[in-house]
Protein backbone atom coordinates (compact mmCIF):
# COMPACT_ATOMS: atom_id res chain seq x y z
CA UNK A 1 0.00 0.00 0.00
CA UNK A 2 1.36 3.41 -0.99
CA UNK A 3 2.15 5.82 1.80
CA UNK A 4 0.58 9.26 1.61
CA UNK A 5 3.24 11.94 1.01
CA UNK A 6 3.47 14.45 3.83
CA UNK A 7 2.96 17.48 1.59
CA UNK A 8 -0.43 16.12 0.47
CA UNK A 9 -1.58 15.76 4.08
CA UNK A 10 -0.45 19.32 4.87
CA UNK A 11 -1.99 20.79 1.71
CA UNK A 12 -5.37 19.07 2.02
CA UNK A 13 -5.39 19.61 5.77
CA UNK A 14 -4.79 23.31 5.22
CA UNK A 15 -7.79 23.56 2.90
CA UNK A 16 -9.98 21.65 5.36
CA UNK A 17 -8.84 23.96 8.18
CA UNK A 18 -9.62 27.01 6.04
CA UNK A 19 -13.13 25.67 5.34
CA UNK A 20 -13.86 25.26 9.05
CA UNK A 21 -12.43 28.59 10.24
CA UNK A 22 -13.79 30.64 7.32
CA UNK A 23 -17.24 29.29 8.10
CA UNK A 24 -16.95 29.97 11.83
CA UNK A 25 -15.53 33.47 11.32
CA UNK A 26 -17.91 34.27 8.44
CA UNK A 27 -14.98 35.39 6.27
CA UNK A 28 -16.97 35.68 3.04
CA UNK A 29 -19.47 38.18 4.46
CA UNK A 30 -16.72 40.25 6.07
CA UNK A 31 -14.69 40.43 2.86
CA UNK A 32 -17.84 41.30 0.88
CA UNK A 33 -18.74 44.13 3.24
CA UNK A 34 -15.24 45.58 2.73
CA UNK A 35 -14.90 45.18 -1.03
CA UNK A 36 -18.39 45.37 -2.51
CA UNK A 37 -19.08 49.09 -1.80
CA UNK A 38 -15.66 50.10 -3.13
CA UNK A 39 -15.95 48.07 -6.34
CA UNK A 40 -19.60 49.08 -6.88
CA UNK A 41 -18.58 52.73 -6.66
CA UNK A 42 -16.01 52.28 -9.42
CA UNK A 43 -18.48 50.33 -11.54
CA UNK A 44 -21.02 53.17 -11.34
CA UNK A 45 -18.43 55.89 -11.87
CA UNK A 46 -17.04 53.93 -14.84
CA UNK A 47 -20.39 53.99 -16.66
CA UNK A 48 -19.32 57.15 -18.51
CA UNK A 49 -16.30 55.31 -19.95
CA UNK A 50 -18.53 52.48 -21.16
CA UNK A 51 -20.92 54.95 -22.81
CA UNK A 52 -18.04 56.75 -24.53
CA UNK A 53 -16.81 53.50 -26.05
CA UNK A 54 -20.33 52.54 -27.06
CA UNK A 55 -20.68 55.78 -29.04
CA UNK A 56 -18.84 53.90 -31.80
CA UNK A 57 -21.70 51.42 -31.99
CA UNK A 58 -21.86 49.53 -35.29
CA UNK A 59 -23.29 46.18 -36.27
CA UNK A 60 -19.90 45.03 -37.57
CA UNK A 61 -18.28 45.86 -34.22
CA UNK A 62 -21.13 44.05 -32.47
CA UNK A 63 -20.46 40.94 -34.55
CA UNK A 64 -16.66 41.20 -34.21
CA UNK A 65 -16.53 41.59 -30.45
CA UNK A 66 -19.31 39.03 -29.88
CA UNK A 67 -17.43 36.51 -32.01
CA UNK A 68 -14.15 37.29 -30.25
CA UNK A 69 -15.81 36.78 -26.86
CA UNK A 70 -17.10 33.39 -27.98
CA UNK A 71 -13.60 32.34 -29.09
CA UNK A 72 -12.15 32.89 -25.60
CA UNK A 73 -15.13 31.61 -23.62
CA UNK A 74 -15.20 28.47 -21.45
CA UNK A 75 -17.40 26.55 -23.97
CA UNK A 76 -14.80 27.21 -26.69
CA UNK A 77 -11.92 25.92 -24.55
CA UNK A 78 -14.02 22.89 -23.58
CA UNK A 79 -14.17 22.00 -27.28
CA UNK A 80 -10.61 23.12 -28.09
CA UNK A 81 -8.62 21.34 -25.36
CA UNK A 82 -9.47 17.78 -26.48
CA UNK A 83 -7.92 18.62 -29.85
CA UNK A 84 -4.59 19.16 -28.10
CA UNK A 85 -4.75 15.66 -26.61
CA UNK A 86 -5.65 14.15 -29.97
CA UNK A 87 -2.82 16.01 -31.70
CA UNK A 88 -0.25 14.40 -29.38
CA UNK A 89 0.57 17.55 -27.35
CA UNK A 90 -0.46 15.89 -24.11
CA UNK A 91 1.66 18.02 -21.78
CA UNK A 92 0.24 21.24 -23.23
CA UNK A 93 -3.29 19.83 -23.05
CA UNK A 94 -2.85 18.77 -19.41
CA UNK A 95 -1.37 22.09 -18.38
CA UNK A 96 -3.98 24.20 -20.15
CA UNK A 97 -6.82 22.09 -18.75
CA UNK A 98 -5.52 22.41 -15.20
CA UNK A 99 -4.69 26.09 -15.69
CA UNK A 100 -8.15 26.88 -17.06
CA UNK A 101 -9.80 25.09 -14.13
CA UNK A 102 -7.59 27.00 -11.68
CA UNK A 103 -8.29 30.35 -13.37
CA UNK A 104 -12.01 29.70 -13.51
CA UNK A 105 -12.20 28.61 -9.88
CA UNK A 106 -10.18 31.56 -8.56
CA UNK A 107 -11.97 34.09 -10.76
CA UNK A 108 -15.42 32.81 -9.84
CA UNK A 109 -14.52 32.72 -6.14
CA UNK A 110 -13.60 36.39 -6.27
CA UNK A 111 -16.73 37.20 -8.28
CA UNK A 112 -18.96 35.60 -5.68
CA UNK A 113 -17.05 36.98 -2.69
CA UNK A 114 -17.18 40.57 -3.93
CA UNK A 115 -20.63 40.18 -5.57
CA UNK A 116 -20.18 43.46 -7.45
CA UNK A 117 -22.69 44.39 -10.18
CA UNK A 118 -22.05 44.75 -13.88
CA UNK A 119 -22.65 48.12 -15.57
CA UNK A 120 -26.29 49.11 -15.28
CA UNK A 121 -28.37 48.53 -18.40
CA UNK A 122 -29.84 50.99 -19.29
CA UNK A 123 -28.11 53.42 -19.81
CA UNK A 124 -25.45 50.94 -20.95
CA UNK A 125 -26.34 48.91 -24.04
CA UNK A 126 -25.72 45.22 -23.36
CA UNK A 127 -25.10 42.92 -26.34
CA UNK A 128 -25.73 39.22 -25.64
CA UNK A 129 -25.38 37.28 -28.87
CA UNK A 130 -25.39 33.79 -27.31
CA UNK A 131 -27.11 31.94 -24.48
CA UNK A 132 -23.77 31.77 -22.68
CA UNK A 133 -23.52 35.57 -22.79
CA UNK A 134 -27.06 35.89 -21.50
CA UNK A 135 -26.11 33.72 -18.53
CA UNK A 136 -22.93 35.75 -17.97
CA UNK A 137 -24.96 38.98 -17.91
CA UNK A 138 -26.94 37.65 -14.94
CA UNK A 139 -23.79 37.05 -12.88
CA UNK A 140 -21.37 39.30 -11.03
CA UNK A 141 -18.71 41.36 -12.78
CA UNK A 142 -15.33 41.65 -11.03
CA UNK A 143 -13.01 40.23 -12.31
CA UNK A 144 -13.59 39.78 -16.04
CA UNK A 145 -13.30 36.02 -16.65
CA UNK A 146 -12.70 36.54 -20.37
CA UNK A 147 -9.75 38.84 -19.66
CA UNK A 148 -8.40 36.54 -16.94
CA UNK A 149 -8.61 33.38 -19.08
CA UNK A 150 -7.13 35.10 -22.13
CA UNK A 151 -4.11 36.41 -20.20
CA UNK A 152 -3.38 33.03 -18.62
CA UNK A 153 -4.09 30.66 -21.49
CA UNK A 154 -2.65 32.73 -24.34
CA UNK A 155 0.36 33.61 -22.18
CA UNK A 156 0.99 29.96 -21.32
CA UNK A 157 0.46 28.89 -24.94
CA UNK A 158 3.10 31.41 -26.04
CA UNK A 159 5.48 30.13 -23.33
CA UNK A 160 4.95 26.54 -24.49
CA UNK A 161 5.47 27.35 -28.18
CA UNK A 162 8.71 29.23 -27.50
CA UNK A 163 9.96 26.40 -25.25
CA UNK A 164 8.86 23.66 -27.66
CA UNK A 165 10.55 25.25 -30.66
CA UNK A 166 13.60 26.31 -28.66
CA UNK A 167 13.46 29.75 -30.24
CA UNK A 168 15.94 32.31 -28.90
CA UNK A 169 15.14 34.91 -31.53
CA UNK A 170 14.27 38.17 -29.79
CA UNK A 171 12.14 39.38 -32.69
CA UNK A 172 10.07 36.17 -32.60
CA UNK A 173 9.53 36.51 -28.86
CA UNK A 174 8.63 40.18 -29.23
CA UNK A 175 6.15 39.38 -31.99
CA UNK A 176 4.55 36.66 -29.84
CA UNK A 177 4.24 38.93 -26.82
CA UNK A 178 2.81 41.70 -29.01
CA UNK A 179 0.22 39.32 -30.44
CA UNK A 180 -0.84 38.17 -26.97
CA UNK A 181 -1.09 41.80 -25.79
CA UNK A 182 -3.18 42.66 -28.85
CA UNK A 183 -5.61 39.80 -28.19
CA UNK A 184 -5.89 40.67 -24.49
CA UNK A 185 -6.44 44.35 -25.36
CA UNK A 186 -9.16 43.53 -27.89
CA UNK A 187 -10.89 41.25 -25.39
CA UNK A 188 -10.82 43.97 -22.73
CA UNK A 189 -12.16 46.67 -25.03
CA UNK A 190 -14.71 44.25 -26.44
CA UNK A 191 -16.11 43.36 -23.03
CA UNK A 192 -16.59 47.05 -22.27
CA UNK A 193 -18.05 47.74 -25.73
CA UNK A 194 -20.57 44.90 -25.30
CA UNK A 195 -21.66 46.40 -21.96
CA UNK A 196 -20.62 43.27 -20.05
CA UNK A 197 -17.92 44.86 -17.89
CA UNK A 198 -16.67 48.16 -16.55
CA UNK A 199 -13.04 49.26 -16.58
CA UNK A 200 -12.43 48.10 -13.00
CA UNK A 201 -13.54 44.57 -13.97
CA UNK A 202 -11.04 44.47 -16.85
CA UNK A 203 -8.21 45.78 -14.66
CA UNK A 204 -9.07 43.21 -12.01
CA UNK A 205 -9.08 40.37 -14.56
CA UNK A 206 -5.77 41.56 -16.02
CA UNK A 207 -4.05 41.84 -12.64
CA UNK A 208 -5.34 38.48 -11.43
CA UNK A 209 -4.42 36.85 -14.74
CA UNK A 210 -0.84 38.12 -14.64
CA UNK A 211 -0.50 36.94 -11.04
CA UNK A 212 -1.83 33.46 -11.79
CA UNK A 213 0.27 33.14 -14.96
CA UNK A 214 3.45 34.12 -13.10
CA UNK A 215 2.68 31.59 -10.37
CA UNK A 216 1.82 28.83 -12.86
CA UNK A 217 5.00 29.27 -14.88
CA UNK A 218 6.99 28.68 -11.71
CA UNK A 219 5.19 25.46 -10.73
CA UNK A 220 3.98 23.90 -14.01
CA UNK A 221 6.88 21.43 -14.20
CA UNK A 222 6.26 20.16 -10.67
CA UNK A 223 2.51 19.84 -11.31
CA UNK A 224 3.07 17.91 -14.53
CA UNK A 225 5.60 15.58 -12.92
CA UNK A 226 3.14 14.86 -10.12
CA UNK A 227 0.19 14.22 -12.46
CA UNK A 228 2.26 11.92 -14.69
CA UNK A 229 4.28 9.95 -12.15
CA UNK A 230 3.42 11.12 -8.64
CA UNK A 231 2.11 9.10 -5.70
CA UNK A 232 -1.60 8.85 -4.86
CA UNK A 233 -2.56 11.15 -7.75
CA UNK A 234 -6.14 9.94 -8.17
CA UNK A 235 -6.97 9.92 -4.46
CA UNK A 236 -5.33 13.32 -3.95
CA UNK A 237 -7.25 14.93 -6.80
CA UNK A 238 -10.54 13.33 -5.77
CA UNK A 239 -10.10 14.61 -2.21
CA UNK A 240 -9.07 18.05 -3.47
CA UNK A 241 -12.10 18.29 -5.78
CA UNK A 242 -14.38 17.29 -2.88
CA UNK A 243 -12.87 19.87 -0.51
CA UNK A 244 -13.11 22.62 -3.11
CA UNK A 245 -16.88 22.08 -3.18
CA UNK A 246 -17.03 23.29 0.43
CA UNK A 247 -14.28 25.90 0.11
CA UNK A 248 -16.26 27.81 -2.53
CA UNK A 249 -17.78 31.00 -1.08
CA UNK A 250 -21.53 31.51 -0.82
CA UNK A 251 -22.51 34.16 -3.41
CA UNK A 252 -24.74 37.14 -2.69
CA UNK A 253 -27.30 35.67 -5.10
CA UNK A 254 -27.61 32.26 -6.75
CA UNK A 255 -25.83 31.90 -10.12
CA UNK A 256 -24.22 29.25 -12.32
CA UNK A 257 -20.57 29.95 -11.46
CA UNK A 258 -20.45 27.31 -8.72
CA UNK A 259 -21.64 24.64 -11.17
CA UNK A 260 -19.21 25.70 -13.91
CA UNK A 261 -16.20 25.86 -11.59
CA UNK A 262 -16.75 22.41 -10.18
CA UNK A 263 -17.54 20.86 -13.54
CA UNK A 264 -14.01 21.85 -14.54
CA UNK A 265 -12.56 20.48 -11.29
CA UNK A 266 -14.08 17.06 -11.91
CA UNK A 267 -12.89 17.27 -15.51
CA UNK A 268 -9.36 17.70 -14.14
CA UNK A 269 -9.87 14.64 -11.97
CA UNK A 270 -10.66 12.65 -15.10
CA UNK A 271 -7.53 13.93 -16.86
CA UNK A 272 -5.35 13.08 -13.86
CA UNK A 273 -6.68 9.52 -13.83
CA UNK A 274 -5.83 9.10 -17.50
CA UNK A 275 -2.05 8.78 -17.85
CA UNK A 276 -1.66 10.68 -21.11
CA UNK A 277 2.11 10.72 -20.70
CA UNK A 278 2.20 7.17 -22.09
CA UNK A 279 0.61 8.27 -25.37
CA UNK A 280 3.43 9.04 -27.83
CA UNK A 281 3.23 12.25 -29.85
CA UNK A 282 1.81 11.74 -33.32
CA UNK A 283 3.55 13.45 -36.21
CA UNK A 284 1.36 15.25 -38.78
CA UNK A 285 3.04 13.21 -41.54
CA UNK A 286 1.90 9.93 -39.98
CA UNK A 287 -1.58 11.28 -39.37
CA UNK A 288 -1.95 12.08 -43.05
CA UNK A 289 -0.48 8.80 -44.35
CA UNK A 290 -3.00 6.48 -45.91
CA UNK A 291 -2.91 2.91 -44.65
CA UNK A 292 -2.87 0.46 -47.51
CA UNK A 293 -5.21 -2.49 -47.05
CA UNK A 294 -3.51 -5.86 -46.75
CA UNK A 295 -4.00 -8.30 -49.61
Amino acid sequence: MESIPGWQVIFLGGIATWIVFSSILNVTQKLRSLTQPWVSHYVMSGTSIVLKIQKYEHRYLDAFFSGLSCVVSVPFYTAFLPLLFWSGHCKLARQMTLLMAFCDYMGNCIKDVVSAPRPSSPPVRRVTATKDEEDNAMEYGLPSSHTLNTVCLSGYLLHYILSYTGSDDVSTELMGVSLVCLVVGLIGVGRIYLGMHSLIDIIGGLALGLGILTFWLSVDKYIDDFVVSGQMVASFWATLSFLLLFAYPTPGASNSKFRVSHSLQWCCLGHCNWDTANIPPVSPRKCCTLIEPST
